[in-house]
């Protein structure tokens, strides 16, 4: 039926009225300025789309969500590059043209599985992405027993650059349609809403689900710190999320994480809690093919990307620290510690002996572009097969510890340790401890290093070279695995309107 305009426009008007009270309704409650949600309001009114200049951008309900969200700014910010710049339309226009099929068992029915982000064109997809990530803003995990969600709008987003390069560029800030020219948009969103999201997981609404996860059994609350009210309450889920394990600062030991021997100056451990896997080589064929090997003469010092054999890039990956400290680490070998949401985030010292080089390096959190491969669905994070080379390219910290143990014959042998905390997706802040500084003394598994807030967090140990094997050793009595309980939450429901599977668990 059409409509004259003496009939739509009443109907538009009150449309109009019920959006802008629900907005003004929810502002109050964010603690938005009325001339704040005005002034958001009319700018994302007024955005047209760029393929179809006579209509607008953004349905009114799209845009009241958007102003009252947390994350309002970011997403403003890709709303508005989209519609006014034609560069950015381009690259998502190449991104949306180049979605790779999910792999064997990532959604439910027939397979293969068609990437979610895949949409018609450029303006469908950016209206997923500012729905998608307007639900992620506020999204609070839950957790039951051995289970949580807390991947997954993590995973959802690793969708978009899988295996996809233009997607990739796209969000480490260099333009998909020639890589070699910088382009900001994708880099500044996804970095601004992760600063965003971040102030929102410190507010006192993100401590609604708080409860839930310190009274599952499987968070082992009684080994954590009472707060100052003597209780197990928080004020925020970060607050929770980098809750203080306990110490005994006399014999300077962790009593629920008492460390291997240590009277015994030549044992490595754990620096946290987390999944532990040696680093794995990735190898360019002769064919052009990829294969995937555990690292048998490792750490070379440059990446020549037409040259075989080429784990990792120790000049990238260990940032500002000094020359002759890296040539240690030529040749020398490695292992990967991930750490899962519902573990403890603090990570400490692997090794005893001096700090010689600490720094944070802040770059990007997003981009992993096989992310099936990094988190599969045996759980097994990090396992023989990952790319480590691009953590180069996130936020993380690098700590290099001096240790000195004795040879054979009571003579003084000298090695090097590096821990290197990783940030990745979503907040993947990386926090260093302020006394971690040069010179500074530490204790295998005692020493805190720093922490992380929630997101991604993985934690990379590389040792020079001749010092330690690149594999995983154990003792008897040493916790190697879990067993399960609980069951698997219901995954949100999520603007793109799908159902997938993260880690085997469907979202309803």
């Amino acid at each position: 039926m059409k409509l004259s305009f003496k009939t739509a426009l009443p109907v538009l008007l009150g449309a109009s009225f019920l959006c802008y009270s629900s907005i003004s309704a929810s502002s109050t409650q964010m603690g938005i300025s009325k001339a704040e949600l005005h002034k958001a309001v009319e700018k994302l009114r007024h955005l047209r789309d760029p393929l179809n200049s006579k209509k607008k951008l953004l349905p009114l309900n799209t845009i009241g969500k958007i102003v009252t969200s947390p994350c309002r700014k970011s997403l403003i910010y890709l709303a508005t590059q989209y519609a006014d710049d034609a560069q950015t339309r381009e690259a998502l226009t190449t991104v949306n043209d180049n979605f790779q099929d999910l792999p064997l068992g990532y959604c439910e029915g027939t397979e293969p599985c068609t990437n979610p982000w895949q949409s018609k064109d450029a303006t469908k997809l950016v209206l997923k992405m500012l729905g998608e990530f307007t639900e992620w803003c506020t999204f609070l995990p839950d957790i039951n027993g051995s289970h949580d969600n807390g991947l997954y709008y993590i995973q959802e987003f690793a969708w978009f650059y899988y295996r996809n390069q233009a997607g990739q560029d796209f969000v480490q800030g260099r333009d998909p349609n020639n890589s070699g020219n910088s382009l900001e948009t994708g880099l500044k969103f996804t970095t601004d809403f992760s600063v965003q999201r971040g102030e929102f997981m410190w507010s006192k609404a993100s401590a609604e689900k708080v409860p839930e996860w310190v009274y599952d059994p499987r968070i082992e609350i009684s080994d954590y710190q009472l707060n100052p009210d003597n209780t197990y309450q928080y004020r925020s889920f970060n607050e929770f999320f980098a809750r203080n394990i306990k110490i005994d600062p006399i014999t300077q030991t962790i009593p629920s994480r008492p460390a291997t021997m240590p009277e015994r100056d030549y044992i490595v451990v754990a620096p946290t809690d987390c999944i532990m896997n040696p680093l794995v080589q990735v190898l360019q064929n002769e064919d052009g093919s990829v294969t995937r090997e555990y690292i048998q003469n490792p750490l070379q010092e440059d990446v020549v990307l037409d040259v075989k054999n080429i784990p990792i890039s120790l000049n990238d990956l260990l940032g500002e620290t000094p020359e002759e400290l890296k040539a240690q680490f030529d040749g020398g070998t490695g292992l990967s510690c991930v750490l899962m949401p519902n573990t403890y985030h603090h990570f400490h010292s692997p090794v005893n002996g001096t700090v010689v080089h600490a720094e944070l390096v802040k770059t990007g959190l997003y981009g992993y572009e096989d992310f099936p491969n990094w988190v599969p669905l045996d759980g097994n994070v990090g396992r023989p097969g990952s790319d480590f080379s691009q953590f180069q390219m996130f936020q993380r910290g690098v700590v290099i510890v001096k240790v000195k143990y004795k040879d054979l014959d009571g003579g003084t042998l000298t090695g090097y340790v590096a821990s290197i905390p990783v940030g990745l997706n979503t907040i993947g802040s990386v926090v260093l401890a302020d006394d971690i500084v040069f010179g500074k003394k530490v204790k295998r598994g005692y020493t805190r290093f720093g922490n992380f807030y929630y997101g991604g967090s993985l934690d990379i140990l590389l040792f020079s070279k001749g010092l330690a094997s690149g594999v995983v050793q154990t003792r008897l009595g040493t916790q190697i695995t879990l067993f399960n309980v609980g069951t698997p939450p219901v995954d949100p429901n999520i603007a793109t309107d799908r159902k997938l599977s993260i880690r085997g668990v469907s979202a309803k």
